[in-house]
């Protein structure tokens, strides 16, 4: 009887300590900015990173004090190493990512390698 009782314990206190196993946490969740101004105007890129796996993309354009601002939502996915990011009725689009501290570097669409800050 008593090794039945130190059976059960030990397999109770491994289930207990296997679901108290810390879950990883998105990386990305939050919202990301990159600034640049050149002579011509300014552009403000903002990636947001929402819990359920969807991004919204905003590009701001500034010209002569005007802006024009374009938004499209995608779809994401990520590994330690790449996200996946997918725009309704267009091609997915997979790139290498590189997140250190309040900084995310990555490179979609011809931009080539990108750094934007937490916002």
């Amino acid at each position: 009887m008593n090794n039945s009782i130190s059976l059960l314990a030990g397999i109770i206190i491994i289930l207990l300590l296997s679901s108290c196993e810390k879950k990883e946490d998105n990386p990305f969740i939050v919202s990301w900015e990159k600034n640049e101004t050149t002579a011509y105007g300014s552009v403000v890129i903002t990636i947001t990173f929402r819990a359920d796996m969807t991004m919204a993309f905003t590009m701001a354009v500034t010209v002569d004090n005007q802006t024009t601002t374009t938004s499209s939502d995608y779809t994401y996915s990520y590994t330690d190493s790449q996200i996946t990011v997918k725009e309704e009725g267009k091609p997915e689009e997979t790139t290498d990512y590189m997140i250190s501290g309040n900084t995310l570097v990555l490179s979609f669409g011809g931009m080539g390698l990108t750094t934007f800050s937490k916002i």
